[in-house]
């Protein structure tokens, strides 16, 4: 059996985070097509909204071929502030 390149891994991660990120949308999707369900849940559905930015973010670092500088391009402060914090360990 051949061995995976590390790239090849991280690649395959970030195609599942993509995948993962597809499905809440489309729950967030389904969920916000039922007024009722969407004013009672605003704040879920946020926060489900904000899952998927984070799960687009991270793929996007594992995609990246300089993963440092991409996480501190991270679009979401809560992923830089955490990788940041690792980093000053």
């Amino acid at each position: 059996m051949a061995q995976s390149r590390p790239h090849d891994l991280l690649a395959l991660l970030a195609d599942e985070l993509d995948a993962a990120r597809g499905q809440l949308e489309a729950l967030g999707m389904a969920l916000i097509g039922d007024e009722a369900v969407a004013i009672r849940h605003i704040t879920q559905l946020q926060a489900i909204d904000h899952v998927g930015q984070r799960c687009a973010s991270i793929a996007t670092i594992l995609r990246a071929d300089d993963p440092q500088a991409a996480s501190r391009q991270a679009p979401l402060e809560s992923i830089t502030e955490r990788i940041a914090a690792l980093r000053s360990r």
